[in-house]
């Protein structure tokens, strides 16, 4: 059975903000597209799915304890400009290296009190197209033993100076894309760190590091809930 998980303030399937230097101060626009640079305009549903595990690492008494779960999956609605929703997220079953471990679980998003975002075409020469941003901290329960007492534990995200998570993009012919064997849209972050929340056991590790790499897609049928449409990030 799939426990239910709280989420701390706001994780949004998407909210960031981007900027791209160009003369006389313009903001960069952004477009989701389908398929490719030249196709249309992209409006309705996603779906974020990692591939391979989302590996991460926490420090307890000074070593490092290391964990991974097995997937991660974030669905929503988005608009041409990048502006979108969170409707759904799920996290596959989590275990650390010192016995700590959570089930398959779909998370509530009941209480979430912002969950509005944005996809930005933010490119860097050599690097990504973009960056897709997860505003507030995903907050996601493991238990476990620890030196004989049975402690839970409590962590949300941060990406960098940022509280939630921040994806770069890549487009799907992007010859720096993490999983080249994809041919997707797809995210990238090896800057995640996870922040112990309140609520927690004083046994539970402090703060550490996380990295994952995810495919994007959309609806070829809007409302069908197979997600088969490859999706392209212009300005």
């Amino acid at each position: 059975m799939k426990a239910p998980v709280r989420l701390a303030a706001p994780l949004a399937a998407a909210s960031a903000a981007l900027a791209l230097a160009v003369p006389a101060a313009s903001a960069a626009t952004t477009t989701i597209r389908e398929e490719n640079a030249t196709g249309a305009p992209y409006t309705g549903n996603w779906q974020v799915s990692t591939v391979g595990t989302l590996d991460f690492s926490v420090d307890f008494l000074g070593s490092k304890v290391t964990g991974s779960c097995e997937s991660a999956t974030l669905q929503g609605t988005v608009v041409p400009s990048g502006a979108g929703e969170l409707t759904a997220a799920s996290i596959g079953a989590c275990r650390t290296s010192n016995g700590l471990s959570s089930p398959p679980t779909d998370l509530d998003l009941g209480d979430l009190p912002d969950n509005s975002g944005q996809v930005a075409y933010d490119p860097v020469a050599g690097g990504r197209d973009g960056t897709l941003s997860i505003n507030g901290d995903l907050r996601f329960k493991i238990e476990g033993q620890i030196l004989g007492f049975t402690v839970t534990c409590y962590y949300g995200f941060r990406t960098g100076d940022t509280e939630g998570l921040v994806f770069d993009v890549y487009n799907r012919d992007n010859p720096n894309r993490p999983l080249p064997d994809q041919d997707d849209a797809q995210g990238r972050s090896d800057n995640i760190t996870l922040v112990r929340q309140s609520g927690s056991s004083s046994l539970c590790p402090s703060n550490g590091s996380g990295t994952g790499s995810a495919i994007a897609r959309g609806e070829s049928t809007p409302g069908s809930g197979v997600f088969d449409r490859k999706l392209y990030l212009t300005s």
